[in-house]
């Protein structure tokens, strides 16, 4: 998973399109004007400083479109602004273009203050009015010139706004991707820690009764012990890479691992990826460790789906190696009772801490998202892992005669 950069890469810096038709347009308009102004210019005989300011304001509309810094960008629109607006009045209204253009510039820049298209536009109609009224020129025109250019202000605005939810948009999607992330992460953390604690827990129960089987003269039993307590460790590191890997999203390095050597038979070590299993292999595993354990009800948890079963073996076998840790030797008693459209697992044993475990228990079960609870505590002498969970439909009118 990668997260975005915040940088679209067709935008320029100030939030513009780099799209071929915007600058396609913007060099059309740029060669229209220019072709008016000049032809009207020679026509109507324009004084020096007309033709200077004229091709200012053209020279900054062209790099508008050029420019690659905010602050040239800025400073293009504000050309644009200010020498299109002294020659409004001597070339007919002609380079109100160039001072549109600018305005809706200055509006729609994410980096300039929104007021300051509204304080160009307004400066660039007193500069109008009062050149119009040296020149003679009509009311009506004065407006229609004021009009274009407050309508440059409202599109500035506009295409602002659509940048602004532009940005809000990828700001959440970044903002979303990095949720998924970091859920990724704690989700192979929570797999890595329950398969660790309890490969580890078991193989230091093997490890001690190997230990006690060869200070009593028994090595077959010894051996026997051994060969398992080596069978756990390569299970729990195959489990441990496999989390890894599902982290780092590398199906490559998936494949490679599958097409590795046979795996070893499957322990309780490993999350079960196969919704039948049930808690059979737990509780066997459990037994073989030296744990004593008592079971009650359908430990195959046919009554749920394969989403919920999957959760309820990840709870029981951290609650099943919790129970070895800090309470070993003891009995640990399992149930499962169908409770009406709700399905009970509850794990009891001996007084024990808790640890970070518990928290994987609760968030793998409110990843379900179907209502299912579990809660971990103490009652009386015993610590109790208590699932609710609801019944699959399916599963449970297909047991029906």
């Amino acid at each position: 998973m990668t997260l975005l950069t915040g940088q679209d890469e067709t935008d320029l810096p100030g939030g513009r399109s780099r799209s071929g038709a915007a600058w396609g347009l913007n060099a059309l308009g740029i060669a229209i004007v220019a072709f008016w102004f000049v032809k009207n210019g020679i026509a109507l005989q324009h004084p020096v400083w007309v033709w200077v300011l004229g091709a200012v304001a053209l020279a900054a509309w062209a790099l508008r479109e050029f420019g690659r810094t905010p602050r040239l960008l800025v400073v293009a629109g504000v050309l644009m602004i200010a020498a299109g607006t002294l020659t409004v009045v001597p070339t007919d209204s002609l380079m109100i273009v160039p001072v549109i253009v600018g305005i809706v510039l200055l509006g729609a820049n994410l980096r300039v203050p929104v007021w300051a298209a509204s304080v160009a536009a307004l400066a660039a109609i007193v500069v109008v009015a009062v050149s119009a009224s040296i020149e003679h020129a009509s009311v009506q025109f004065v407006l229609g010139t004021s009009g274009g250019m407050l309508l440059g202000v409202l599109i500035g605005f506009s295409r602002r706004q659509f940048r602004i939810a532009a940005e809000r948009a990828r700001e959440a999607e970044r903002d979303q991707q990095r949720a998924e992330l970091l859920a990724d992460r704690s989700r192979a953390a929570r797999d890595i820690h329950d398969v660790l604690a309890h490969s580890l827990g078991g193989l230091v129960l093997q490890l001690d009764a190997v230990e006690a089987l060869l200070e009593a003269g028994r090595v077959d039993d010894a051996t026997k012990r051994a060969a398992e307590a080596r069978a756990l460790a390569a299970d729990g590191l195959a489990e441990a890479r496999r989390a890894v890997h599902a982290l780092r999203d590398d199906a490559e390095t998936d494949t490679e691992a599958d097409a590795g050597p046979p795996e070893v038979p499957h322990r309780a070590s490993r999350p079960t990826t196969d919704p039948a299993a049930g808690l059979g292999a737990l509780v066997d595993a459990h037994r073989s460790f030296g744990g004593e354990i008592v079971t009650q009800g359908d430990t195959a948890l046919t009554d749920l789906d394969a989403a919920h079963r999957a959760a309820v073996v990840q709870v029981v076998r951290e609650a099943l190696s919790n129970a070895r840790r800090h309470a070993p030797g003891r009995p640990v008693s399992l149930s499962v009772i169908r409770d009406g459209d709700a399905v009970d697992v509850v794990v009891a044993n001996p007084l024990s801490g808790g640890g970070h475990g518990l928290l994987g228990m609760r968030e793998r079960f409110a990843e379900l998202g179907s209502g299912a609870a579990v809660e971990a505590d103490r009652s009386d002498d015993e610590f109790v892992v208590a699932m609710h969970l609801p019944v699959d439909e399916l599963a449970a009118e297909g047991d029906r005669p």
